[in-house]
Formats: structure tokens, C-alpha cells, sequence
């Protein structure tokens, strides 16, 4: 019988033995055989850690973590690795994303065997990152999970994909040298790689070395603030995220800006200096939300406009993260903004992939990503096969659950995380940047509405475009976005019990539906709807266009890279 120290790498290890599985058979065995190995690889690699992890939590609930080392080397040369609730809470989120953008992959593509191994790959890494309690292997992983991400937005085989995966290549790598740079520094002061080690050994250093150690720690976090697509580290991920096939946006959004920004928390434990980052970073999170929301508004496209909205909601994420480091994660504060900022996260994850299905679904149908332009795509959708108006049902869902109405699960994200923040001017830049959700929602979902021209014939022979797992992957992401609202108790109960944080377990339904929360809520819906109204005036139109054509170059990444790591520095030394 495994032992839970073994049980615990089975999101690293079953991943990458289905990814083997898959490309061995592709090499050597025909269709039949390459297409039953897919599903079987999928099954060991997606489902059954997803299982394995969930039979640890009565373990966790006892103990809090279980530490082990890879191979049988001794924990001082090993690479160690301790599976806690936020370990479990990570590979949980990519597994609740990457799952239904599977599905959806299977018709919409790309549907090949060599996708599928990617894809898993990419969950072993981020389970690695997760788990990893060693700063070389966070490293490693950190680049595993970029290599893959790199090939799959390129997977379309489009060259403005190609030159998009090529940008965020050129940018991260760079990026992960100053990384390196500043592991290298840490083990000269420490003499050690392991997050223990390093901790112990910055404890007893001089005032002049300190300084030395938090010079390391910015070029650390940095490179993983560029990857989480704060501004002004984030123009690499308009492209990435808008030209890529639309599973794979769905999982960069969903998954790959948060996991490098929960495993940072482990990066800020290394000594008690790295705190005063946290409060700079929660201020570039708060600002990150409004100005991304803003050029989301001014957007004519409809990918890139999810695009920037992924940048947006990473800045609520952000702003609540950084300010539970502030506070301290042992106090009530810190606990409920941590709280509060991973299921923000979580929820966003859900709905911003289904956004990403749902909406391209559409604009594929309508030949047109345009939202000026582009009308009837529901009309579109039936006369291409659709026999329910379920991608158009999907796409409102999502829609309300992003602009925080209930009884969807951005409602009761939202409001907890601006609850947490009350009484800070970051509530109030948050809130503004909700009556702008708002208003960037109503201008996209326009593309649903009657068009006054007659639809052109599609071809016979371009039908059916709508299989089972199509709508399958929509509906399951669907249906995740409603039940996470619906008990959002026990969802905030199951949080704060793996995080160890007993004040976010009392938030119930009556919490939520106070006075002064569906007030709130009516203001920011009445505020978004006048928002709108302002942006479709000639005025207004005038001011997105200006703001649209503020979208940065190829060499403005270096530059934003360069002056992110100059203000931490002056903020700090």
C-alpha cells in the first residue's frame, strides 16, 4: 500500500506517465491504438490525481502538510517538497480548468494526441510548483510549465500565433535569468536552495548582507510578477492569450497567471525584508485592475478585450494578495484577504475560461471577432447546428458571474474580497473598475443581439459543428460557475480549512445578501450602464480610441520589465 509521502507525487508523476503513454503509442502503434491511449493517458494524468488529492484532505485536516524528499536522498542534498492545503488548492484549480478545455479541445482543436501530452505535462509542472519546496526546482518548474505554454498558444500553426508564443518566450526567459541571477545570490548567502535552508541562513546576517538578500529577492519576484501579467510586466499576454486556439486561453487565463503568484507566498517566507514588497505589489494589483479594464473598454476585438479582462482580475487577485502578506497571514485580516484573494482567483479561473470557450465559439460561427461589427451570432450558432441556444446560455453565465450579479460565483468573490478591503482607497479603485466590467460586458455581449442583415448560407458540408463535447466542456464549466455560488459556504469552509484560516469559514449566504451588499451591487450595475452610455458618445468614443492606441510594442516588455525591478528597488532600498 502506498504511503501518503508517495501518494503526494502523484499529481507530478501520473501526468507525466500518461504524456509518455501518449507519445509512445503515437510513435508506434496505429490510429485505433494512438486515440484509445489519449483517453487512457487523460484518465491517468487529469482524472485520477485530481481523485488521489482529494483522499489526502482528512490527512491534511490532521497533520497540516507532509513533507517528503525525491528518490531516497537525505533532506540536506534531496530535493524536498511539502504538500499543504494551498498545494492542494493550486493543483485543484488547474485541474477544475484544464479538464473542460479538454474537452472542449476534442472537435475545436487543436485535437491531436501531441496536444493532449502538453497539456499534461503542463499539470505536472504546475503540481511541481506547487508542491516544490526548493528554489532551483521552482525554477525548473516554472520554466517546464513556460516551455509548454510557449508551444501550446503556437499550436494553431497561425503565424500571429507563432510571433505571440515567440514575444512571451523572448520576454520570459530573459526574465528567468535575473531569477536565476538572484537564486545564485540566496545560496552565496545562505549556503543553501531548500526554503528552510535559506530561511535559517538570512536569519543571522548582517544589515549590509541583508540588503544584499533583498536585492535577490526582487530579481526573484519580478520574473514571476512578469508571468502573473501585472501591469506594467503584462503586454506580452495580449497576443498570447488572443491569438492562441481558445482551450489553450481558456487555461493561460484560468491557470497559468495564478499558480506562479500563489507559489510567490512560499518566495516571501524566505525572510522577513521580503514583506515590504507586499504592500507596493497589493497598490500595482489595485492599479493594474482599473487601467486593464479600461482598455478592455476601448477593445473592438473580442478575444483581446478577455484578454486585458484576465489582466484586470488578476489585479483584484493581486491587490487582496498582497495586502494578506502586509498584514500577516497568522492574523484576521491577512487570513481573510488571503482567503478572500484565492477565491477570487478560483472563481475567475472558472468563468473567464468559459468566457474564453464561449466567446469563441461565437466568433468563429460569425467569421468575425469584432464586437461593432459582429451581431446574430446566437442566430449564426443554430444555423450552423445548434439545436439549444446553449453556447449563447453559457456566455451570459459567465458574463454575470465576471460582473459580480448574483447568484454566480464572481458575486460572492467580489464582494468578499471588496468586504475585506473596505476602508482603503483600493475599495474604491475597485469599485469603479466593477461599474467598468460592467459596461465592457454590455459592449460585448452586443454581438448577441438580432443582426439586421440576412446571414449568408453556410456549406453542407461545414456541418455539424456541434458535438456532445462541445458543449460538454462549456457545460461543465457552466455548471461549476453556479454551484460554487450556490455553496459558496462550504466552498469558503473547504478554503479556509486548507489554508488553516478558521475566519473564512463564517461567510454564509446572509453575509452576502445584507443591505449594504445588494446596494452596492445596484451601484455598480447602475454605474456600469451610464459607463457604457458615456463610451458609445462620440466623446467617449473618441477617448477609447486614443486609449487603444496606447497598446505597447515588443520592446516596451523589456522596458516595463526594467522599470518594474528600478521602483521595487526604490521603494525599498
Amino acid at each position: 500500500m502506498l504511503s501518503n509521502a508517495n501518494l503526494m507525487f502523484s499529481p507530478i508523476y501520473l501526468p507525466l506517465l500518461g504524456a509518455a503513454l501518449i507519445l509512445v503509442c503515437k510513435s508506434f502503434f496505429p490510429t485505433k491504438v494512438r486515440r484509445l491511449a489519449e483517453y487512457v493517458g487523460v484518465i491517468i494524468g487529469l482524472a485520477f490525481p485530481v481523485i488521489i488529492v482529494l483522499s489526502l484532505y482528512p490527512v491534511l485536516q490532521e497533520t497540516g502538510s507532509i513533507d517528503a524528499v525525491a528518490g531516497s536522498y537525505r533532506g540536506i542534498i534531496g530535493i524536498t517538497f511539502s504538500f499543504d492545503g494551498l498545494s492542494m488548492l493550486m493543483i485543484l484549480l488547474a485541474a477544475s480548468v484544464t479538464i473542460p478545455s479538454w474537452i472542449y479541445s476534442r472537435k475545436v482543436g487543436p485535437g491531436h494526441s501531441s496536444f493532449t501530452a502538453l497539456i499534461l505535462i503542463q499539470n505536472a509542472a504546475i503540481s511541481a510548483i506547487a508542491m516544490t519546496s526548493d528554489l532551483f526546482n521552482l525554477f525548473v518548474c516554472l520554466e517546464v510549465m513556460g516551455v509548454a505554454a510557449y508551444v501550446l498558444i503556437a499550436s494553431s500553426q497561425k503565424g500571429n500565433a507563432v510571433y505571440a508564443s515567440f514575444s512571451y518566450l523572448m520576454i520570459s526567459s530573459s526574465a528567468m535569468v535575473f531569477f536565476l541571477l538572484g537564486t545564485f545570490g540566496l545560496y552565496r548567502l545562505s549556503g543553501s536552495l531548500s526554503y528552510e535552508g535559506i530561511a535559517q541562513g538570512l536569519a543571522g546576517l548582517g544589515p549590509e548582507a541583508q540588503k544584499t538578500a533583498l536585492l535577490c529577492l526582487v530579481l526573484l519576484v519580478v520574473p514571476i510578477l512578469l508571468r502573473v501579467a501585472v501591469m506594467p510586466l503584462s503586454l506580452w499576454l495580449i497576443d498570447a492569450h488572443s491569438k492562441a486556439p481558445h482551450a489553450v486561453s481558456a487555461m493561460l487565463s484560468g491557470v497559468l497567471l495564478k499558480i506562479p503568484l500563489f507559489a510567490l507566498i512560499r518566495v516571501f517566507s524566505l525572510s522577513p525584508l521580503s514583506g515590504a514588497m507586499s504592500l507596493p505589489l497589493s497598490w500595482a494589483g489595485t492599479i493594474t485592475a482599473l487601467l486593464a479594464v479600461l482598455f478592455a473598454l476601448a477593445q473592438s476585438d473580442a478575444k483581446q478585450l478577455l484578454a486585458y479582462h484576465s489582466i484586470s482580475q488578476i489585479g483584484y487577485v493581486v491587490s487582496a494578495w498582497g495586502l494578506a502578506l502586509h498584514y500577516g497571514l497568522e492574523t484576521r485580516a491577512g487570513s481573510l484577504l488571503l482567503a478572500a484573494s484565492f477565491f477570487h482567483a478560483f472563481c475567475h479561473a472558472l468563468f473567464k475560461a468559459l468566457l474564453f470557450l464561449s466567446i469563441g465559439t461565437a466568433t468563429d460561427s460569425g467569421g468575425n471577432r469584432n464586437v461593432y461589427t459582429l451581431r446574430g451570432a446566437n442566430r449564426r450558432l443554430r444555423q450552423e447546428g445548434e439545436k439549444l441556444p446553449l453556447t449563447m446560455l453559457c456566455y451570459f453565465i459567465a458574463a454575470l458571474s465576471i460582473t459580480a450579479l448574483p447568484p454566480f460565483n464572481g458575486f460572492f468573490s467580489k464582494t468578499l474580497l471588496t468586504y475585506s478591503l473596505k476602508g482603503g482607497w483600493q475599495y474604491v479603485i475597485l469599485s469603479i473598475a466593477g461599474a467598468a466590467t460592467v459596461a465592457s460586458f454590455i459592449k460585448l455581449s452586443r454581438i448577441f443581439l438580432p443582426s439586421r442583415q440576412p446571414l449568408e448560407p453556410i456549406m453542407q458540408g461545414s456541418l455539424p459543428r456541434f458535438p456532445v463535447s462541445l458543449h460538454l466542456g462549456l457545460l461543465l464549466l457552466a455548471v461549476m460557475c453556479v454551484l460554487t455560488g450556490v455553496f459558496v459556504p462550504q466552498v469558503m469552509a473547504f478554503i479556509g480549512t486548507l489554508l488553516g484560516q478558521k475566519q473564512a469559514l463564517g461567510y454564509g449566504h446572509d453575509f452576502f445578501f445584507n443591505t449594504p451588499n445588494m446596494l452596492k451591487t445596484s451601484y455598480t450595475l447602475l454605474g456600469g450602464i451610464l459607463l457604457f452610455a458615456v463610451a458609445v458618445s462620440k466623446p467617449g468614443a473618441k477617448v477609447l480610441h486614443r486609449i487603444k492606441a496606447l497598446r505597447g510594442s515588443f520592446t516596451d516588455l523589456f522596458l516595463g520589465f526594467a522599470s518594474a525591478i528600478a521602483a521595487l528597488l526604490i521603494v525599498l532600498l
